[in-house]
């Protein structure tokens, strides 16, 4: 990429951090901004030293059609006009997380899936990290938005060693990558970002990219038991494949079987720790099994793993014990703005235990709809079934709230109690005046919630009962 003039998409701050990465490594940087009161600000980010970065509004693209690239934001749309217009005049696309791919100077270990990426970044992180790995993980700088963002693309660049480097990826990032990692991790695959790109082919050829461009040497490591991930994933690259199934159904690999986490081989079942000694939720069990996979790969002592798996406890968002209020139990399950992802925490919990909050907006402030495709419907409706099952009571807002209620009502099958909220803070402090006792206080909004002010609303409302 050097020498080359580059485009790059937006002025937020990762954007700009990318600009400054960029600027001297590139003939020429243009950054493209909607507005110009836009610039303002982001001069005084970039400094003096960044004064041959140019600024143009989105809408003069068609006057530089000499860029050798341009790096899309992650709010760019797949299709959107600045990048349909790169693509006919055969600009090359790229973006921070392919930066940072292409650009470490050691090994790089690229997560992604449905659900469970940040799960597993932070987990192997963490297994590597303390098992004397110089390691550099996405996970180690934020965990909302997911992914590598500007705080890892500084530590890239000043970094000159061998160190690994963790990274989370969305299908946003993978759209528009050219580099894989020398380990790939799938982790699951289901609907989801329909109407991001298009459709669930789409979605599925953006995650694909993971390994697509591996060369002989790299590593593949695949979820067998998840038929989208056995099926097509298989043989995307020319790197070596290594699968783990948490239902024992593979002769080589990290399994779960007889209640223990264990790498299965021609020889025998070596076990490493049992499933009651995690502290995580259950769900996240296929992600310690990624995670094992990677590090017994890498040649992490197995005390070591053992060590590294029973003390991770989880992550904000997943399932999250946040504490009780007025004696009822509360866990934060806010990271399930998807049907799929709500109901893999939703079956966590026992039968008829949960008064459940759900509910939002049907489209994210980036303007993508939620929940829009039959497939995504399909799974709002299997979400509805497990309610039936686990919840005695649900608190609905908004029109997420709206939809759920209607979903219930086409299953017909005698419906759990069902509240009606104004808004996110409103349904969580009547799901804590209607709880009746022993009942768990679920927070799964399935719809669009910004989750920065989840966070701070339940941070807030926990911090005050203790």
């Amino acid at each position: 990429m050097e020498h080359q003039h580059v485009l790059i998409d937006g002025v937020n701050e990762d954007a700009l951090a990318l600009a400054q990465y960029l600027s001297p490594r590139s003939k020429h940087v243009t950054v493209l901004h909607a507005t110009n009161d836009e610039t303002k600000t982001a001069r005084k980010v970039l400094g003096p030293d960044d004064r041959d970065v140019e600024f143009r509004l989105r809408t003069e693209i068609a006057d530089i059609d000499n860029a050798g690239a341009l790096f899309v934001s992650l709010a760019t749309p797949p299709h959107d006009l600045v990048v349909d217009h790169a693509r006919s005049k055969g600009i090359m696309l790229s973006n921070l997380a392919d930066t940072i791919l292409r650009d470490a100077t050691g090994p790089t270990i690229g997560v992604t899936g449905s659900a469970g990426k940040t799960t597993t970044t932070s987990m192997l992180t963490a297994i590597l990290r303390n098992s004397g790995f110089g390691v550099i993980g996405s996970t180690d700088y934020r965990l909302t938005p997911s992914g590598p963002g500007k705080a890892m693309l500084e530590a890239i660049a000043s970094c000159n060693d061998t160190r690994w480097s963790v990274v989370e990826l969305t299908s946003h990032h993978l759209d528009h990558v050219t580099t894989s990692p020398s380990i790939g991790i799938v982790t699951n695959l289901f609907p989801d970002h329909q109407d991001w790109h298009g459709s669930f082919e789409a979605y599925r050829s953006a995650k694909q990219n993971l390994l697509r461009f591996q060369k002989s040497g790299d590593v593949a490591v695949l979820n067998f038991d998840d038929p989208e991930v056995r099926g097509h994933f298989h043989r995307l690259g020319r790197g070596r494949e290594i699968y783990f199934s948490a239902l024992d159904n593979i002769t080589d690999g990290v399994v779960v079987a007889d209640g223990h986490i264990a790498l299965r081989s021609r020889g025998g079942c070596n076990r490493i720790c049992a499933v009651s000694q995690l502290r995580m939720p259950q769900h996240h069990i296929p992600n310690a099994l990624a995670a094992a996979t990677v590090a017994l790969e890498l040649g992490v002592k197995r005390e070591a793993l053992r060590d590294g798996l029973i003390g991770f406890q989880g992550l904000p968002q997943r399932c999250q014990y946040l504490g009780t209020l007025d004696g009822v139990e509360i866990y934060d399950d806010t990271i399930g703005m998807n049907p799929r992802k709500a109901l893999k925490g939703l079956e966590t919990f026992s039968d008829n235990s949960l008064i459940v909050v759900s509910g939002g907006a049907l489209q994210s402030q980036g303007g993508e709809k939620r929940v829009s495709s039959p497939l995504e419907k399909a799974d709002l409706r299997l979400f509805c079934e497990a309610l039936l099952r686990k919840a005695n009571s649900i608190v609905l807002f908004d029109e997420g709230g709206d939809t759920i209620e209607r979903t219930l009502a086409e299953i017909g099958r005698g419906t759990p109690r069902v509240i009606r909220a104004e808004n996110f803070e409103g349904a969580v402090l009547q799901a804590v005046g209607a709880a009746s006792d022993s009942v768990r206080l679920l927070i799964s909004p399935v719809f669009y919630n910004p989750p920065w002010e989840m966070r701070r609303f339940l941070a807030d409302l926990v911090g005050k009962s203790e």
